[in-house]
């Protein structure tokens, strides 16, 4: 499954993410992983979430940010979340990713069991009709 955080900036989106990343992590079954484009919010993270830093990868467009998630899939058959803040910032693109990625990332999700959760600098009412379905309304909402 694939759904969305959406909020312009300052909205608390990363607080919201991470908030639901370490209240999953405690009956997470496999591995999860936050990726962001830089270290601020490192120690705000379960020690048992894997952090990645996406600018010490020099992710340079969307194509290069796909290969490098379906890489972390690649090399841990155990990776049960994603969760993906600022999708923008590590992809370098504009909001016209939005529609191919999150279809890239269904594909992945339904072949290998994985469920991810991105932040996107969009109100809800601005985002396309046909991908509302996936938007976290509340701030208990349980990932999958």
């Amino acid at each position: 499954m694939v759904q969305l955080v959406c909020g312009h900036s300052g909205t608390g989106k990363t607080r919201r993410m991470i908030d639901m990343a370490n209240r999953k992590i405690e009956n997470a079954q496999g591995k999860m992983v936050f990726l962001e484009a830089n270290n601020r919010h490192i120690f705000d993270l379960n020690y048992r979430i894997r952090y990645i830093n996406t600018k010490e990868f020099g992710l340079t467009n969307p194509d290069q940010f796909q290969g490098f998630v379906c890489g972390l899939i690649a090399t841990d058959y155990d990776v049960e979340s994603v969760y993906i803040d600022g999708l923008y910032k590590i992809a370098q693109a504009g909001a016209y990713i939005l529609d191919s990625v999150i279809k890239r990332l269904d594909y992945l999700s339904e072949r290998f069991d994985v469920n991810f959760v991105i932040s996107v600098n969009h109100d809800a009412k601005d985002i396309a009709e046909n991908l509302r379905n996936r938007i976290i309304k509340d701030e208990d909402a349980v990932v999958l």
